[in-house]
Formats: C-alpha cells, structure tokens, sequence
C-alpha cells in the first residue's frame, strides 16, 4: 500500500505509522475496501484515489497544524459511493450528488464531526457551489484536486508508453 508519488517509506517512516493508525479501521472496514471495485480515474480505483487524497491530506494538515487526524479520515471517506458513475443513471449531475451519498454512507460506519461532514459535502468545489467551512476541507478540496490531476497523468503516462512499445512491436512484426 502506498500513495501516488509518495516518497516516504510506508513500513518505517513514523509520520505514515501515524496516518495509518488514524484511519486503521476505516482500512479495515468492508465498505470502504468495497472501493477497490469501483474505477475512479482510468487506472486508479476510488480506494486508492481515496486513499492517495487521504495521505496527502494527513501531510499537508500535519505541516498547516490544522486537525489532521479527522480531515485524513473525512478525505478517505469523500467518494465513499457504490456506482460506476459513467455508467449508471443519476438523478442529479454527479459530482452534485456524490458527496451527498459519500456524506450518509460514511455515517453509517463511523462518526463524523462537523468539520468531517462539511469536507466531504464540500470536496467538490468549484464544480459545486458550497465552499468548505473549514481549513481542513480546503486541504481535503485541494488534494482531491491534486491526486486526480497525478492519477490522469499518470494513466495518460503508461498509456503513452503502452502506445509506444505497441508501435515498436507493430513495426518489428513487419519488418519480420
């Protein structure tokens, strides 16, 4: 398990001990490893996106000395849904609805603050109109920003060097 680009060492580095203690239940919750079915952004599934947006958020509150142990558990929690939204039907626009149903599923499997609550119905911002009350979810705001935008290009990355060794094999079995 590890975070995209993430430098840190996740079996020694004390700083991830701490965030994975934090969010330890939540990792085990049945729920939540649901995610792990759902694809989020092309190769990334939504746990490891949730997960990715998680780890960032830890680190970031940890450096603005904000309360970092309820904003990483709002941030693994914000896309917690249980639909391929490409494919199924809404009765609202998706990124309006989602953190809405995030919002009642999280409930249902642990407490939220207010600050946790807000921060997940308020992720989506500036696609919706409520911005989050609290800093903590700006920071969870902005790192879903930031995992989504690594998480594109890095599927945009391996299919660009998919495409390559493709061309090179296309061209090799002509040649042959």
């Amino acid at each position: 398990m590890k975070a995209i680009y993430s430098r840190l060492d996740w079996n020694e580095d004390q700083r991830i001990l701490n965030f994975l203690a934090i969010i330890d239940d939540l990792l085990e919750n049945d729920h939540v490893n649901e995610l792990k079915d759902f694809n989020q952004h092309f190769m990334t599934n939504r746990f490891q996106h949730s997960l990715n947006v998680a780890y960032y958020t830890y680190l970031w509150c940890e450096k603005l000395h904000l309360d970092s142990s309820h904003a990483a558990r709002a941030a693994l929690l914000h896309d917690l849904f249980f639909y391929d939204y490409f494919k199924h039907e809404h009765e609202s626009w998706h990124p309006a609805l989602h953190p809405r149903v995030a919002a009642k599923n999280a409930k249902m499997i642990t407490d939220l603050t207010p600050m946790m609550e807000d921060s997940i119905l308020k992720h989506m911002w500036p696609l919706t109109w409520h911005k989050p009350l609290y800093p903590e979810g700006w920071v969870v705001t902005m790192a879903d920003k930031y995992c989504a935008a690594c998480e594109v290009i890095d599927s945009c990355y391996l299919a660009f060097k998919l495409s390559r060794i493709c061309f090179v094999l296309v061209i090799m079995a002509s040649i042959f």
